[in-house]
């Protein structure tokens, strides 16, 4: 493939996802010029996407979505919120910083960061503007914290990184993403603190008794013990990563159904709906993104760009700095699922021969691409904060950006200190 056959592509790809068409159906388009350009039967591009959906691992996201869905449904998101509220609630920032704590929480149980900012949003964006917080900062801190939930575990883009890379495992990923995780979510509280203090927003409630944060664990403690059922029966060997995900989304049902007594029948059409919707969201972009990431390896784009990065930059540090600040400009612009997809076979040979684990190269790719939920024009997160904040996309972004600055630190730390991912594998 010429370079001028390769910048038409790469201009089409940018023009249309300007345009705003979706990214599964800008892969799919540019991809199909990209094979009559070439004067490649399309058939193989068919069969690559095919084949890219055969895979068992990837059951777990539509069941991981589920489950999600049937917890913020049942009254999970409600209790976990109540418990954070107790433990925090009372500090400068305390409902912004029980925003990131509650994100945490049921990032740990959906794995998926627009879910989580669509359950904690939804109750925590009114009040926190109830309380005298800006609309901004408050749909900004709440779009930040949903990133969590893609570095914790369970992740769904881990599930989709672990199918990439040849010879890494799920249970390995979701291990690995503990401490990351934690040091994310300080990331994100710090500078909301520092925010909240210096405008007065929060500190008004009394700190919680022993009483009321005791009340508050024990009506909380059904959906904690779920990422605990989740990760204990991954590593006792009970059942696999992708079984993991249908045993939460029985348990969330019978939770909800049964415990807490929040979903009826009749809701359960609505569940499965909004769930499917999800998913198929996600689904949708896998085949396209893997056949396009096949066609590429075929061309020799990875060696090339591998070329290009190297004669521009030399050394570990100045690789992995180009390597993030590609991938926060990419997370800009196309969805994190199929970027890890057409990323992974591009950038990792990059940084093989610097002796960087695979598990740590997946942590800063799902964390660098994460990012980009919360900067435009893409930006996932925002638009779901921006709908219940009622405030304009602008002034999300500008009262995220604080948290922003400290998920960019953070993602350094992790980069540069490769064992806080790999200090549990």
């Amino acid at each position: 493939m010429s370079e001028l056959q390769v910048g038409l592509i790469v201009l089409l790809f940018f023009v249309l996802i300007f345009s705003l068409v979706p990214v599964s159906i800008a892969l799919g388009a540019v991809l199909l010029v990209a094979f009559y350009a070439m004067g490649l039967d399309t058939i193989d591009m068919a069969l690559d996407a095919y084949q890219s959906l055969d895979s068992f691992p990837l059951l777990a996201i539509p069941m991981f979505v589920l489950a999600g869905t049937l917890m913020s449904t049942g009254g999970v998101a409600k209790r976990i919120l109540n418990l954070a509220d107790e433990w925090v609630g009372h500090l400068p920032g305390g409902l912004a910083i029980v925003t990131v704590f509650a994100s945490v929480l049921f990032g740990g149980l959906s794995g998926s960061a627009p879910a989580t900012v669509a359950a904690i949003g939804s109750i925590t964006i009114p009040e926190m503007i109830r309380q005298g917080y800006s609309r901004g900062f408050a749909a900004g801190i709440t779009a930040c914290a949903g990133v969590i939930a893609i570095i914790i575990p369970p992740s769904n883009p881990m599930i989709i990184y672990a199918v990439t890379q040849p010879g890494t495992s799920v249970s390995s990923m979701f291990l690995g993403g503990i401490l990351p995780g934690i040091l994310f979510a300080i990331g994100i509280m710090v500078p909301a603190y520092l925010v909240s203090k210096k405008n007065n927003w929060g500190g008004q409630r009394e700190k919680g008794s022993k009483a009321s944060r005791w009340k508050a664990l024990t009506d909380a403690k059904w959906a904690i013990l779920t990422p605990v059922i989740i990760l204990g029966g991954i590593y006792s060997g009970i059942f696999t990563p992708t079984e993991s995900a249908a045993i939460a989304s029985l348990y969330a049902f019978i939770i909800g159904t049964f415990v807490h007594k929040e979903i009826r029948l009749r809701d359960m059409y609505k569940v499965f709906s909004s769930s499917a919707l999800m998913t198929v969201v996600a689904m949708f972009l896998i085949p396209f993104a893997v056949a396009l990431g096949k066609f590429l390896s075929a061309q020799q784009v990875p060696e090339a760009m591998a070329a290009i990065i190297s004669s521009g930059v030399t050394g570990k540090t100045l690789t992995l700095l180009a390597v993030i600040a590609l991938l926060l400009f990419v997370g800009c612009f196309m969805d994190t699922l199929a970027s890890i997809i057409v990323l992974t076979p591009l950038l990792y040979p990059l940084l093989q021969p610097y002796g960087i684990d695979p598990y740590h190269f997946g942590m800063i790719l799902i964390i660098g691409l994460g990012i980009g939920f919360v900067t435009p024009p893409l930006g996932g997160n925002l638009f779901i904060a921006n709908q219940i904040s009622q405030t304009s996309v602008q002034r999300v972004f500008i009262g995220a950006f604080p948290m922003v600055l400290g998920m960019i630190i953070a993602l350094l730390l992790i980069t540069f200190i490769p064992e806080i991912t790999t200090v549990f594998l």
